[in-house]
């Protein structure tokens, strides 16, 4: 992929992870980081809660960039489908595109995959110790809800696979999904209150982010399938 390209993909795999961060729908999830991260022996020294943080992102993008692979090499290895995307890359963005922009004003839902109960999984990241938060991440990445689903299968996968990069996109998407719950334990960490604040100003940011970005993605997607797939098939 060309540097432009390369950049494009990874600021918009950073932003969806985002976005999926603060949709109504992972917040119990975040809670459950949060408490984790902020909660126990050195929960109130910003070192040790960045140190947290860090292992927490980690924990969720090698989730998400294990599942993205693994699909990713499942569709990759039939011949058929491969030669398609070498071949029709341009022509599959468009539709892919057109479908995050769906997704992101939800008319596009997928049914949520996996179920861990937060508590317990705390309790499991608790007897890990510091190292347990990268186990923490991993765990609460894997528990998607319609949103995360949606956001993920229906828009960073398929993105993925078009730019042929399984590992690169997941690995930033993961990392936007668990930069505001860094932000907010460092500075609760550091004795700020702000948490009922920042969850109330995500919520805000959520509201408006959220179709602008979906715009933003029809207008790419519409310039895509115009250019490169209905106009070839408009000349034949």
């Amino acid at each position: 992929m060309a540097d432009s390209t390369v950049s494009y993909a990874i600021l918009s795999a950073g932003w969806l992870g985002i976005l999926t961060s603060i949709s109504p729908c992972p917040l119990a999830s975040n809670i459950t980081a949060l408490f984790y991260i902020t909660g126990g022996a050195g929960g109130r020294e910003p070192g040790k809660a960045l140190l947290k943080s860090t292992l927490y992102a980690a924990g969720r993008a090698a989730a998400y960039i294990s599942v993205a692979w693994l699909l990713a090499w499942g569709v990759l290895s039939v011949p058929t489908i491969a030669n398609f995307l070498q071949t029709y890359m341009n022509e599959a963005l468009g539709p892919v595109l057109l479908i995050i922009g769906l997704v992101l004003m939800g008319w596009i839902r997928l049914p949520g995959i996996g179920h861990f109960n937060g508590d317990k999984v705390k309790k499991l990241a608790d007897r890990a110790g510091t190292a347990g938060a990268g186990l923490l991440g991993f765990l609460l990445a894997l528990s998607f809800c319609p949103v995360s689903a949606g956001l993920f299968f229906g828009g960073l996968v398929p993105l993925a696979l078009a730019d042929q990069s399984p590992v690169i996109m997941p690995a930033f998407y993961g990392l936007g999904t668990a930069l505001p719950v860094i932000a907010v334990a460092v500075m609760v960490s550091a004795g700020m209150d702000v948490t009922e604040r920042l969850f109330s100003i995500t919520k805000a940011i959520d509201a408006w982010a959220r179709p602008l970005t979906a715009l933003v993605f029809f207008a790419a997607g519409g310039y895509y399938t115009w250019n490169f797939l209905l106009s070839s098939m408009i000349k034949r």
